[in-house]
């Protein structure tokens, strides 16, 4: 019955911003905010706070499968705040699948997203302690895209980052010995993360559509 009903939607619906074959791409920037809690074995120290996380640069592409269903990717290089003496870098890779809710209208089109993929984070080896981590990340979006022509224009995204990077963390002390899970480290971390930019989109199929 729902792929009936994705059928039907796919085919009743016209004039929309988004549909089978058009390909989407997004540049922006951003920045967010994120709660941390972790366990150092190295000094046997507890850490939680609030950091701030600086995104450059964000990209995300995406092709339609149906007027309202997309599937992407997402990739984002961030640094967070200081750790120990370093700036914590990090870098996330994600297959998204979108849901384009509202996009009956050529110059809008609004953007629910959810993807599981990969994230690792690091900082450099100065100071008391240092980080390495990766594992995997839940990510959900929301995202207005408007458009100024048939294929430029611009987006606001806000996004809940769950990062899981327990399984792989090493917490690295200043003489070298390395401190993992088995040893009680945790790095647990998630946030709301806010990106704008430059929205680009395109019909692969525009043409068949237009001759028939």
């Amino acid at each position: 019955m729902l792929v009936v009903a994705l059928l039907i939607a796919n085919y009743s619906l016209k004039s929309q911003s988004f549909k089978f074959g058009t390909i989407t791409a997004d540049v922006g920037v951003g920045f967010g905010l994120y709660g941390i809690s972790s366990h150092s074995p190295v000094n046997n120290e507890d850490i939680s706070g609030i950091g701030l996380i600086g995104t450059l640069p964000c990209v995300d592409a995406e092709f339609g499968l149906l007027r309202f269903i997309g599937v992407g990717v997402h990739y984002r290089r961030g640094t967070y705040g200081g750790y120990k003496g370093g700036k914590i870098r990090g870098t996330d890779f994600c297959p998204m699948v979108d849901f384009h809710v509202a996009n009956k209208k050529d110059k809008f089109d609004l953007v629910l997203g959810v993807g599981y993929g990969f994230s690792n984070m690091n900082t450099p080896n100065i100071g008391s302690e240092s980080l390495k981590a990766s594992g995997g990340l839940l990510r959900v979006q929301i995202a207005p895209h408007i458009y100024f022509g048939k294929y430029v224009g611009m987006f606001i995204r806000v996004a809940y980052n769950q990062h899981m990077l327990n399984n792989n963390i090493e917490l690295i002390d200043s003489n070298g010995k390395v401190y993992t899970q088995a040893d009680g480290a945790t790095w647990n971390m998630a946030g709301v993360e806010f990106n704008f930019g430059v929205a680009a989109k395109f019909d692969i199929f525009k043409k068949k559509e237009e001759s028939k």
